[in-house]
């Protein structure tokens, strides 16, 4: 990997997930990168500065920052001379019992992602490689759940309820990936040259839930329960299991000392025109104190506050243009430091959106016509992420890891209160009669993307969010 990338996603209803993968580049010290949401809303929305503030944005946004997952082939993984399994096997590998289930979370995170690539390389190829390719690829995961299951006469025993979880949860996820493999050769074209890996499937599928139920794992699907604790066991071992690659971060403020230093010169501004003021009408007018000078003095002083007031909302809109709300130190499991990452959020005005964002976000008359001819309402989020090589290599010395991924969700309920109804009845004729249908309302939200590596040339993707009432419908990127 040798540069930023992004992959751009709907999570669920109400929240649209964006997944950056910064990388830690060799040689190089610190990963200086950068990362620019443009959201265009339509003025119908109701969204403003007004009544969509710093912290209501916040409040939607939800952010993860974590290694990369080591990349390593399910071939490879599975075979029996891979360096996890002589690690596994061997309790010395590891300094202690905490040390071993660190190593057993790794190896978890790792099997699911080589699970989850290797089946995305099989749907992305030609299909005529298909009966070979989900052949291979059910030949690994075999050996790769029952070369696991041999691993637990080595594990010690304070790690046999986590190894017991793990194979839990390598159960349920191989059979996903099985049954995702499976949904996709049924509708492929070349469905009857695999229709042994097919048939493998499902035996495979069915032979993991027996064999959770013999081992009393609750996690066994049901055709006529609600499978509430299938899902739950699955989210929560995914989180567990990939937690021994999640970074803590801490939060505070930024850049506190230059808004305090801009309110402190907005009021000596304010209190230099009244001192002035008050000199000047005792120069000229006065000598002595009375009661027109009094009058000057109050009226220079309320118009003090004025000034105070409306140089400090001037100079903090000019601050959150060039600096940032929040400031994010990112520290490993070992409280070392090994990044820094400053936030900032504002709406803006279209002039004032860099020149190759507003031509990627090619507004077209439909869109004018829909804002009155008025510019849309337009938020940015800026993010700088600022990674230290040494300390990350220094972690995970035995894999490669690569790379940092940051994980930002946006929940857009706060942007739907205003709409209409979903949908809406329209009537059309077929020729004989007068018929009745129903149309969805949507509204559209551009999102243009900005990201890069500091002193070298930015990255744009446009995507285009449709909006209902009821969440989102799509999530379109746009060519």
């Amino acid at each position: 990997m040798k540069n930023i990338s992004v992959q751009v996603s709907q999570h669920d209803k109400y929240q649209v997930e964006l997944k950056f993968i910064c990388p830690i580049k060799e040689g190089k010290k610190v990963g200086d990168y950068y990362i620019e949401l443009f959201f265009y809303l339509p003025r119908n929305l109701g969204v403003n500065a007004a009544n969509y503030g710093t912290g209501d944005f916040y409040n939607d946004f939800y952010e993860n920052i974590r290694f990369k997952t080591p990349s390593v082939d399910l071939s490879a993984l599975a075979h029996p001379n891979h360096e996890l399994w002589k690690r596994l096997q061997n309790r010395s590998s590891a300094k202690n019992d905490t040390e071993y289930g660190k190593l057993l979370k790794l190896f978890c995170s790792i099997a699911k992602s080589a699970m989850r690539d290797s089946e995305n390389i099989i749907e992305s190829v030609p299909q005529a490689q298909l009966p070979g390719l989900s052949k291979r690829f059910m030949e690994d995961i075999h050996s790769l759940v029952d070369q696991y299951r041999q691993c637990r006469k080595f594990a010690p025993a304070e790690c046999l309820e986590l190894f017991d979880l793990v194979d839990e949860f390598l159960s349920i996820a191989s059979a996903s990936y099985c049954c995702k493999l499976w949904k996709y050769i049924e509708r492929s074209a070349n469905a009857a040259e695999a229709a042994d890996s097919a048939a493998e499937i499902v035996a495979f599928v069915k032979n993991e839930s027996t064999i959770r139920a013999e081992k009393g794992y609750p996690s066994v699907p049901s055709s006529t329960g609600d499978n509430s604790e299938l899902l739950y066991r699955e989210s929560t071992l995914k989180k567990a299991m990939a937690g021994i690659l999640f970074l803590k971060v801490e939060t505070r403020r930024a850049g506190v000392v230059v808004e305090n230093i801009l309110l402190g010169v907005s009021a000596a501004i304010a209190m230099i025109f009244v001192t002035a003021i008050s000199f000047l009408w005792q120069g000229f007018f006065l000598e002595e104190f009375s009661i027109s000078f009094f009058i000057v003095w109050v009226i220079a002083y309320m118009f003090k506050d004025r000034i105070k007031s409306s140089l400090q909302i001037l100079c903090l809109k000019y601050r959150n243009r060039y600096s940032y709300d929040f400031k994010q130190m990112i520290r490993d499991g070992l409280d070392n430091k090994i990044g820094i990452c400053r936030e900032g959020f504002r709406f803006c005005d279209e002039k004032d959106v860099p020149s190759e964002v507003n031509r990627k976000r090619n507004r077209h008359t439909l869109s004018r016509l829909e804002n009155g001819s008025l510019d849309e309402n337009i938020m940015v989020f800026r993010k700088r992420i600022d990674i230290f090589a040494d300390p990350c290599r220094d972690i995970f010395r035995e894999f490669d890891v690569d790379g940092i991924v940051d994980i930002l969700r946006l929940n857009i309920r706060h942007w739907t209160y205003k709409m209409d109804n979903p949908s809406r009845s329209i009537y059309f004729s077929d020729g004989k009669e007068i018929k009745k249908t129903k149309a969805l309302r949507d509204y559209h939200v551009n999102m243009v993307v900005r990201y890069g590596e500091s002193r070298k040339d930015s990255n744009i993707e446009r995507y285009r969010l449709v909006l209902c009432r009821s969440g989102i419908r799509k999530l379109e990127k746009i060519q």
